[in-house]
């Protein structure tokens, strides 16, 4: 590995027989395979070498971040001797402890103390339940778990452990400033994740019975929010911008292409590799985030030649199986959250007022347009992957021509199919006020 860095035998000598030359080499060929470029691997190879010679590591093969800033200190005199710049030497000394904290992280010889998060064992055990027994989806137990951490750091603040939490402790909680900027859904969410622990909590006798009862949650109603996505032409557009030969666009428009046609998650997309995709039977696999199964799906000739061309032109070599990557070095996989920004950034951009621009706005598009389309609600939910039909129903909302040709229909119609079948049975002075109610015509409400 040496050889790709240095050009003489003499300096190729000093840097197979410095410290721990294995380790530095099996460093280097990790970071080669995720993508970081020739002059890049040079520069780490020079500092490694500085850090093996200046760090006593001892037989345990412990560091402490503490031992690496003092090597660092020593590595910096060094350099001033040789009368550096200031700038220079500040940003040789974080490049030093930077590099020489990754290369002890990939050996397993940094000591680094997580901080101790309050009642750890029980969240842990929370999680778990959540995970095993409940089978949450991965960004629930997310978002819970960060809820919980918050309260249990509030908790802990206050020296009360969770066996003596009271009623008046979490009214107290949710009193805080904090807070009161926030809106209904993000509250609900919070109680929710208390009232799922202490439920749990109380099972396993951590605290007293009834906790939960008395946590109380903003009124959420349903099919409150109705989904807004843009239009399927904006969606067009959108796609037609992402033309054209820049590396980026091609990327972005494989992605964009994956969301809107088939209306998968960002987080789904995301976890695509490329053993997801039958090249030889047109299929693409997707693992379905909230049901923790596989679907697949046909490989549309569009979406399909735009994978194609982002893996033949754009996509970097790489020891990672998944699909999409950044495209400068270190080449790592996009996460969900990288996603969806750069979705959202691009739905903005075509000038459209949207309640919210992110990836699943292109999913709202998605169901939206097979709507439209005449699909059945159990056919879209199925291309969704939704687990039940309420989940779908929710675009029921959004069907505009089926609302209207309901308000077309007159009451005097259902009145006159309903009667020989005896559906009504109301009173005859009821019936009439129906057939008087019946000859008005709901056409044009909508």
């Amino acid at each position: 590995m040496f050889t790709q860095f240095v050009k003489t035998s003499r300096a190729l000598k000093r840097y197979r027989n410095g410290p721990f030359a294995q380790e530095r080499q099996q460093f280097l060929t990790h970071l080669g395979q995720r993508g970081y470029r020739k002059n890049r691997l040079t520069g780490i190879s020079i500092l490694l070498l500085a850090i093996a010679q200046r760090l006593q590591i001892s037989i345990r093969k412990r560091v402490t971040k503490a031992e690496v800033c003092a090597a660092a200190e020593i590595w910096m005199k060094e350099r001033r001797q040789r009368s550096s710049l200031p700038q220079t030497l500040v940003l040789a000394k974080t490049d030093f402890i930077s590099t020489a904290c990754k290369w002890l992280r990939f050996l397993g010889w940094l000591d680094e103390p997580q901080p101790m998060l309050p009642f750890a064992d029980e969240l842990e055990r929370f999680v778990q339940h959540l995970r095993d027994d409940r089978g949450l989806a991965d960004a629930t137990i997310h978002g819970r778990r960060g809820y919980l951490e918050s309260f249990f750091r509030w908790l802990a603040a206050r020296g009360r452990v969770i066996s003596t939490v009271t009623a008046k402790d979490i009214s107290e909680y949710f009193s805080a400033d904090e807070f009161r900027a926030w809106n209904r859904v993000t509250v609900a969410h919070l109680a929710d994740s208390l009232r799922s622990f202490f439920t749990y909590a109380a099972s396993r006798s951590w605290c007293p019975p009834g906790i939960a009862a008395t946590i109380d949650r903003p009124r959420l109603y349903c099919y409150e929010p109705l989904p807004q996505g843009p239009s399927w032409e904006d969606v067009r557009r959108l796609i037609a911008n992402l033309s054209g030969d820049n590396p980026t666009h091609i990327r972005n428009r494989a992605v964009v292409l994956l969301l809107a046609v088939y209306g998968f998650r960002v987080g789904e997309v995301a976890k695509l590799t490329l053993d997801d995709l039958d090249w030889e039977t047109e299929r693409i696999h997707v693992r379905r985030s909230k049901q923790r199964k596989t679907q697949e799906y046909p490989l549309t000739p569009e979406v399909g030649a735009a994978i194609l061309r982002y893996l033949k032109e754009v996509r970097p070599r790489s020891v990672c199986r998944e699909l999409f990557l950044t495209l400068r070095s270190p080449h790592h996989p996009l996460a969900a959250d990288s996603l969806s920004a750069r979705v959202q950034k691009l739905v903005r951009g075509l000038g459209v007022k949207l309640p919210h621009y992110g990836a699943h706005a292109l999913r709202h598009a998605c169901a939206t347009h097979l709507l439209a389309q005449g699909f059945s609600m159990k056919q879209i939910g199925d291309h969704l992957g939704h687990r039940s039909a309420a989940s779908t129903g929710i675009y029921a909302k959004v069907d505009l021509r089926s609302l209207r040709q309901v308000a077309d229909q007159t009451l005097t119609d259902l009145t006159k199919y309903l009667e020989p079948q005896g559906a009504l049975m109301v009173s005859p002075p009821r019936l009439t006020v129906l057939r008087e109610v019946g000859n008005l015509s709901l056409g044009g409400v909508l």
